[in-house]
Parts: C-alpha cells; structure tokens; sequence
C-alpha cells in the first residue's frame, strides 16, 4: 500500500507560486506516494499549472485523516491544529505562534524574511527535514488544453490572442502595492495604438480600477476583472506575451510560466518577494519610506510608485514586446 502525503500550501497566490519549487521537491522525493493538495479551494485551479509532475496528486477540500506525512507551509496555529486533529503519523512545519507541541517535525527558520527571499524560507524547511531540493528556480507549466481554450475565450472576445497583453492592476494585499490606475491608462492607450489587444485582470472588487485603466484604450480591449475564474485568468495569462502588473500573484504566475513581465515595486522589497523568471523586469524606484510593508501608503501622493513614471513602463513593456 502506497503512503500517503499531503501539501498544504501557503494561503496566498504569489506565496504559493514563489513555494513551487518546494513543493516540486516533495511532489519528487514522494513520487510512490499518493499525494494530496489541501488548502484554498483555489488551488483546484492552481494545480494543473503547478507542475509537479506527480502521477497521483488531487486536490482535496478536507484534511486527510492518518496521513503518512503532511507538510504545513502556513505558520499558522490552525494549521497545525487540523494536522494534529487528522492524526497525521509526521507534521512538517516551522516553530510559529506556538505551535511546535503540534508539530512532529518542528523547525526554526534559518532564513531571515525581512531581508532574504521567501522561495529560500519554504524550501529551508524541506532542507532541515532532510528532503533534496534540487530546484530554486519556479517553473509553471502551461498545458496545451489550458492554452486552447485560453484562445477560445480571447476569440469569443474579440482579441487577437496573438497580440495580447494581460494587466493585472490590483494587490490583494492592498492599495499601498498599486501602481496608479490612471498612469497605467496612459502606458495602456500606447500599447494599444501600437498594435497590441489588451486584457484586464482581476478580481470582482478591482472592476471600478479595471475601468479607469481601460479608460483611455481606442483598440481592442476586454476589461476581464471579475469576469473570469482563478483557472480562466491563468489560462489567459499563459498566451499572452506580456504580463503588465504589481508586485502580486499574478506577476509570480506570470513569471513563472516564462511569460515576460513588467512589475512596480514600490511598499513591497524586491530582494523578499521579486518574480522568478528569465524574462522579468522588475521597477523599483523607491522614496524615502521605501519598503514600508504597509497594506496602505500613509505618505502624501504615494511617492514610490510616482517615481515610476509611465514613460519608463512604456518603454520596459516595448523592450520585452520586442523580443516576441
């Protein structure tokens, strides 16, 4: 009878993508195993671009009980607590908010956050464990099937699926992340007269940013935020040829498919949480206050993204543009 191992990922979208490389080392080390993905129920849609190339993994919406072994990436209390109600034989997982009397396999972290990046915080916890991990590097995987009927929807939306550029606008983590909707207006009605087909991203909350963003295209653009599931943004995102976004999940996605991708840093460090990709172009101009980690800038007229002039977005975008 084959163990069974189960990967609990982290809660947030970009976290989840800069941890691949981690749990692509398990998906390896725990090939016979059957392997079980428990979390967000997003990761559902997540999964067919995670690339861990296992023969027997699915999704699951509830913990497994008497799991041979379950890898905790959240830090939270909680976590601990529904492994340790599962019974799971082994639970992997960092010393956080007390919980290391929950754990089998309690480490401490040996990667600083404030100043090292997070895909080395995730796969330290596999090194201290004792699991190889051959990849540093996150590779996303864009299946065909994925692909095609990414083109599908492009083409029920009139956009040329071969000249399109996605924009991801908003941050989850709050407006302090967002660059300016009306100066990515500006970058967008270029990138438009010159030729390129547009697609706004994002969630049911950023539709009202989407607008103002749409708001100076003359060519063809589908403002999607709100529109689309989790599985049909990433679908979009796999045949576009350029990723215009925040420091947010869909600029880790974007990266890690090998998608070019142009991003504004601005409360977030790029040296924590920069995308991991060979064709990325990170800009970061940061102001005095810069990196505050805030969910909101408290400083009068956001000055770490208004260093970041449109102009500069324009031409980063039409460097990579030109390599396509």
């Amino acid at each position: 009878m084959s163990k069974t191992t189960v990967l609990m990922p982290p809660n947030w979208l970009g976290d989840v993508v800069m941890a691949q490389p981690a749990l692509r080392a398990i998906a390896l080390a725990a090939k016979d195993d059957k392997l079980l993905l428990f979390g967000r129920a997003w990761l559902d849609d997540l999964l067919p671009f995670l690339n861990l190339d296992h023969a027997d993994i699915s999704y699951v919406e509830t913990m497994p009980k008497h799991a041979d072994a379950t890898f905790l990436f959240p830090n939270s209390l909680r976590s601990a607590l529904q492994a340790f109600a599962a019974r799971a034989k082994q639970r992997i997982g960092f010393r956080k908010e007390g919980r290391g009397i929950f754990l089998t396999h309690p480490y401490t972290s040996r990667v600083d956050l404030m100043s090292q990046h997070h895909r080395g915080y995730y796969l330290d916890l596999l090194q201290q464990y004792g699991i190889k991990t051959p990849f540093d590097a996150v590779q996303l995987s864009t299946p065909p099937q994925e692909q095609e009927a990414a083109r599908t929807l492009l083409e029920e939306h009139g956009i040329n699926s071969k000249r399109v550029v996605c924009v991801a606008p908003g941050a989850q983590f709050g407006a302090a992340k967002r660059y300016p909707a009306l100066a990515y207006a500006q970058v967008l009605a270029y990138l438009s007269d010159a030729g390129w087909d547009v697609v706004i991203l994002g969630t049911p909350a950023e539709r009202e940013i989407a607008d103002i963003c749409a708001s100076h295209i003359q060519g063809a653009c589908w403002n999607a935020a709100g529109q689309t599931s989790l599985r049909q943004a990433l679908q979009l995102v796999s045949v576009s040829a350029l990723m215009l976004c925040n420091d947010s999940g869909l600029m880790h996605v974007a990266a890690g498919m090998q998608i070019p991708t142009v991003c504004m840093f601005g409360a977030t460090n790029p040296a924590r949480t920069s995308p991991s990709g060979e064709h990325v172009e990170v800009l970061y101009q940061p102001a005095h206050c810069s990196p505050c980690l805030q969910r909101e800038c408290d400083v009068q007229g956001h000055p770490c993204m208004v260093n970041i002039p449109p102009s500069m977005v324009r031409d980063a975008c039409l460097k990579m543009l030109e390599k396509v």
